[in-house]
């Protein structure tokens, strides 16, 4: 093999590389990430509630984030040596349903701003987050929906992406 052979299969390596990632649709995987990260916390803030034995709380704060609140002494306010943890949405996506729409049966679709992890592991109430992404979106293909179940406190992720509401597996 000569330099120049070399030379020509790098460069045609890298034309076939740019060819494939401008096809590669990034704000799809960070929706999927954002998504999945929040799925994550209300896990673990739900795994906490059973393992210590008291209430989480669980608030959104604004339209970017939320807050997690171990309420040692279930008062249900902030009180030194508390810990209170914050989760921020990244590349600028947001909380909030605007135009989407509602999830599907048997998810509760309604929003909510605030609910308690009890140290059973059920949650205050059924609701839904709603992930938006910060690109204008009319067809919704980065939408994400976040739906928790009060009773068992699980929480399951869906995507928007196909034109209607599909569950993550």
């Amino acid at each position: 093999m000569t330099l120049i052979e070399m030379l020509i299969v790098i460069v045609m390596i890298g034309i076939l590389a740019a060819i494939a990632s401008s096809r590669l649709d990034w704000v799809r995987y960070r929706a999927d990430s954002v998504a999945r990260g929040l799925i994550g916390d209300l896990s673990q803030a739900q795994r906490t509630a059973v393992s210590l034995q008291m209430d989480v709380r669980v608030t959104v704060i604004g339209n970017d984030r939320i807050r997690i609140h171990e309420d040692a002494n279930n008062n249900a306010t902030i009180d030194n040596g508390e810990r209170v943890i914050f989760s921020v949405l990244d590349d600028g996506f947001r909380l909030g349903k605007g135009a989407m729409p509602n999830l599907p049966a048997p998810a509760e679709p309604s929003e909510w701003t605030s609910i308690v992890y009890r140290r059973d592991g059920s949650a205050s109430r059924s609701g839904s987050l709603y992930v938006a992404s910060p690109r204008t979106d009319p067809a919704c293909k980065w939408c994400r929906g976040i739906a928790l179940t009060r009773v068992t406190g699980r929480v399951e992720g869906y995507s928007y992406a196909t034109g209607s509401w599909v569950r993550y597996r």
